[in-house]
């Protein structure tokens, strides 16, 4: 199975995910794409493994609904799990300049170009460098395949 393959499962799963811990949170995806101010079409997209959603966005989605941001990536973590502080937008931002700089580091320490990761991932050198510079969300399908090439745990890049 190629690497487009196991994004489009990741996506899948990650929107079983996030359905499964509004449902159990009692919030509708009008309140979270509220939250996150996208339209609720985007946030459907998301539930339905149609569009990546990003770190940040992630990590909103997990505090609205209570449950930690491991429980997206971890098979161990549960809903019940305590949940996470809401980021402000400011911090958001901030968020996005960490994980940009954690992947170049991840990258630099494995000895992976740019380059390499852009083609791991099907996507331009151009919009690794975005990532890197905290320019760009990157979609955490994105993450999650590039961690094991980099030699870490997807958790590495959660702030």
């Amino acid at each position: 199975m190629g690497e487009p393959e196991k994004q489009v499962i990741r996506q899948k799963i990650m929107g079983v995910l996030l359905r499964h811990a509004r449902l159990r949170a009692g919030r509708s995806q009008a309140e979270l794409a509220a939250a996150l101010r996208i339209s609720r079409y985007r946030y459907g997209q998301y539930e339905r493994g149609q569009r990546d959603i990003s770190l940040p966005e992630l990590e909103i989605v997990a505090d609205l609904c209570g449950v930690p941001l491991g429980y997206f990536f971890d098979d161990r973590a549960t809903v019940e799990d305590e949940g996470t502080d809401k980021p402000s937008l400011v911090a958001l931002c901030i968020q996005r300049k960490i994980v940009g700089t954690l992947l170049r580091q991840a990258r630099r320490q494995a000895g992976k170009s740019q380059k390499e990761c852009a083609a791991l991932l099907g996507i331009s050198q151009q919009r690794v460098s975005l990532y890197e510079r905290g320019e760009q969300d990157m979609p955490s399908s994105e993450l999650e395949a590039l961690a094991p090439y980099l030699n870490v745990q997807p958790s590495y890049f959660a702030v």
